[in-house]
Formats: structure tokens, sequence, C-alpha cells
């Protein structure tokens, strides 16, 4: 038996056991979120672990982030843990929501083993451009994210491992405007179809300044009104794909937009004459990010969207 959870308690919402002793998951995830989250600002600020950006450095984070909840942070779902109850907790197979498995646990250090030879031989991704970094950084998140080594914790072990990864090599990596219906979607193309397109694109957007200004004030108009924005998957306009929207409402220099999957945010000087009304459909033909509205833009059009912009995506749950 894994061992992991609390017996007795429904499986659809026990606890990982914790030092905290909550055992419900939902209960457990409002009190250790702020005490994570502590950890990954002290690794932001440079008071994590150092390391070599490989399977050790992963664990190191990981046990950095988890100190405070978890016994067994920093090890290994393949590997054997006593617990202070006694039991012996190990997690051989992991399953995901859908009942697809994830890797299993005698293969987990080997395949860690090869993605982190292939950073190192590649120099851990130095000197190269911005756009370049990001390709080859959202592939080893996918590649990461598939072997899914800890039992508990692997989406914010992984982001911040990257975060400092690219930190490292003179990139900038922001994943607070990435909402967790994108992450999900994201991991889920990648992992289950082979399909990194999703991940390519988040990265080239949370690594570029001026997209993470974009999505943080839309973020922050949301939030605002109250919309559950982390249940939705929330983006920039990709530019050079044109793609058909409803208008949601402008805000100074930028707008918001909505598709049948999606919100996403793009600069109010690449809309049509005349301007879209809310609720009206209309080609988006977005230019590259950049350079925003002019000052005229801004002057005229202060209106911060009313609506939300509603049309929730599937996806599933993940931390």
């Amino acid at each position: 038996m894994p061992n992991y959870t609390y017996p007795g308690i429904d499986p659809l919402n026990a606890a990982v056991k914790n030092k905290l002793g909550i055992q419900t998951h939902d209960d457990f995830e409002i009190v250790s979120a702020p005490l994570v989250a502590a950890r990954a600002t002290e690794i932001a600020e440079g008071q994590g672990p150092a390391g070599n950006f490989d399977a050790e450095h992963l664990k190191a984070i990981h046990q950095h982030l988890f100190q405070d909840v978890f016994e067994w942070a920093g090890h290994s779902r393949d590997e054997v843990i006593r617990l202070s109850d006694g039991t012996t907790a190990t997690e051989l197979s992991l399953r995901k929501v859908d009942g697809t498995p994830f890797l299993p646990g005698p293969r987990i250090q080997g395949e860690l083993q090869r993605i982190f030879d292939t950073l190192r031989d590649s120099g851990k991704l130095r000197g190269l451009s911005r756009e370049v970094f990001a390709e080859q950084a959202a592939d080893i998140m996918g590649e990461i994210n598939g072997v899914h080594p800890f039992r508990e914790g692997n989406g914010r072990t992984q982001r911040v491992f990257m975060r400092e990864l690219a930190k490292q090599v003179g990139h900038e990596l922001n994943f607070s405007v990435v909402t967790r219906e994108r992450m999900i979607q994201a991991s889920v193309a990648a992992n289950d179809h082979g399909d990194s397109t999703m991940m390519r694109r988040m990265f080239n957007e949370i690594g570029d300044p001026v997209r993470v200004a974009a999505l943080e004030k839309a973020l922050g108009d949301l939030r605002g009104l109250n919309f559950p924005v982390h249940d939705h998957y929330l983006a920039t306009a990709e530019p050079g794909h044109k793609i058909e929207v409803t208008m949601a409402g402008i805000a100074g220099d930028q707008f918001m937009a909505r598709t049948n999957t999606a919100i996403l945010i793009a600069q109010t000087s690449d809309l049509p004459t005349p301007s879209p009304q809310r609720g009206d459909v209309f080609t988006l033909e977005p230019s590259h990010w950049g350079r925003a509205g002019n000052a005229k833009d801004r002057s005229e059009q202060q209106a911060q969207p009313r609506n939300t912009p509603g049309g929730r995506p599937r996806g599933r749950g993940g931390r």
C-alpha cells in the first residue's frame, strides 16, 4: 500500500499525510499554500538551495518548498520513506484524474537522468535568444512534468526550477500570470498528446515583459470583478495569428476578447475601424507586442470591461 494518504477519508478529498495533521485535501491546501509560497519567495530572493540544475537540484527545491508541510519533502515517489506514524510510504504507480498512469516508479530516476544529461549537454540553455530559450525550456518543463517524480507538489517545484534556470542564463519566466487552466491545458497537450505548442507559446509569453505586463493588468481587472480567472485559459494574442473573437471590453491601450475556449488580451492599436462594441464578433490580426498604444488611445478608451468574458474551457485540476 502507498500509505501516502490518511485512511478512512473519502479518496476524492483525502490529503496527503502532512506535518500539519490536516486530513482533507481542501483544508490542507488553504493552510499549506501560504507556507509553500513563502518558501518560494525565499528561493526567488536567493535564499534557496544552490545546485547544478540536475535531479538532485530538483529534489532540493522540492525539499525547500515543502519542508514545513511534508516529512518526505525532497524525496521522489519511487523512494521508500518511513513516516512518523510508523507506516512506510512509496508510490510506484500514480494515475492522473482520467485514470491514465504517470511514469512508473522504477523508471523515474533513469528518465530524470536522461532529461538532465540533455540539459547539461546543451550548456544549460546558455547563450540563446529569448525566443529560442523559451522553446527549449518549455520542452524541458513538459518532460519533467511527464515524469511527475513527486507524490505531491510537482507543478510548483517545476515552475521554481525553471524560473531559477532562466535567471541563471539571463532570462526571466513569470509564472504568476499563468492561470491554473492554462497550465493544465498546456501540460495535457504536451504529456498526453505529444504537442508542445501550447507550452512553448506560454513560455514565450511569460518571458516577454511587455506581454507579462498586459496579462498582469488583465488579471487585476478580472479579479476586481470577482471573476474566477483561474478557471479559464488567459493569454495574450499571438502576433500574426489571425483569429475570430468576440469583444469583451477596452481598457486603455489593450482590450479583452474571447473565443470558444480562451480569453485573449490584445493591443487596442490592432482593432479594426470602426472599433467593435462589446459582444461584436470580428477578425483580429495581432501585431507584434512591444509598443503600447498612443496617448490618444489611452485618453479616449479608458472604459473598463464590465462583463465577465464567460465561456469556461474544459480542463482538469492540478497543482
